[in-house]
């Protein structure tokens, strides 16, 4: 697998080998997801919460500051790019579907990036009054200037994300909260009876 762009966003595009051979160590890893998932999925239980409620845990239960709208416009606007793609693309014209990658040539990639490039940038430029987000930013400083954690919650799609700029400490801090503000949100009983979006995001978070 070939990662192109963001590695750690809704934007990213990746680039999939058929036929790849697992590594052993690969193979022990998708294991131990696979046991670890089955678990949670065992454990869970109906128990959830509303994103004003999640916002106000992020807050109030873990310490993070809300950033303001200025600070936040890229971001915003590159996953308003992104929900675009996947929720709405009839407003994108030409640029609707993305081209399928034709081989896995170097000239080929590089097309597809360029594509999948021109996708975006069109999907940045529709006007927010035909398709908005609720989005929200929030973070927590330490350590030197650039180092940081945050979450994003958008809640028009129920959308919860985030990540860390930092030393392994402060890794594992950032994975420890963005579980347990995962755990607080939760799961109603429908969503466990139907596998819900909301179920898999959940679900992936807490395996993680």
């Amino acid at each position: 697998m070939r990662m192109i762009g963001k590695s750690d966003g809704p934007t990213a595009v990746t680039v999939i080998k058929k036929n790849t051979k697992l590594t052993l160590r690969q193979k022990l890893e998708k294991c131990k997801y696979i046991i670890k998932r089955a678990y949670v999925e065992h454990t869970i239980k109906a128990e959830s919460h509303t994103l004003d409620e999640v916002i106000e845990y992020i807050v109030n239960g873990h310490g993070f500051v809300e950033l303001d709208n200025d600070e936040v416009r890229f971001e915003r606007d590159e996953l308003r790019a992104s929900f675009i793609m996947q929720y709405a693309p009839e407003l994108l014209g030409e640029y609707s579907t993305m081209p399928r990658l034709k081989s896995e040539s170097k000239e080929d990639i590089e097309e597809h990036i360029k594509q999948f490039q021109a996708r975006q940038q069109r999907a940045m430029e529709i006007p927010i009054e035909k398709f908005d987000i609720d989005f929200h930013k929030f973070q927590i400083s330490f350590g030197d200037i650039n180092d940081n954690m945050y979450i994003i919650v958008e809640k028009r799609f129920a959308y919860i994300g985030g990540g860390v700029s930092g030393d392994k400490k402060q890794m594992r801090r950032f994975h420890r909260i963005f579980k347990d503000v995962h755990r607080y949100y939760g799961v109603t009983a429908e969503d466990i009876k139907n596998k819900t979006k909301r179920y898999e995001q959940v679900i992936r978070a807490l395996t993680r």
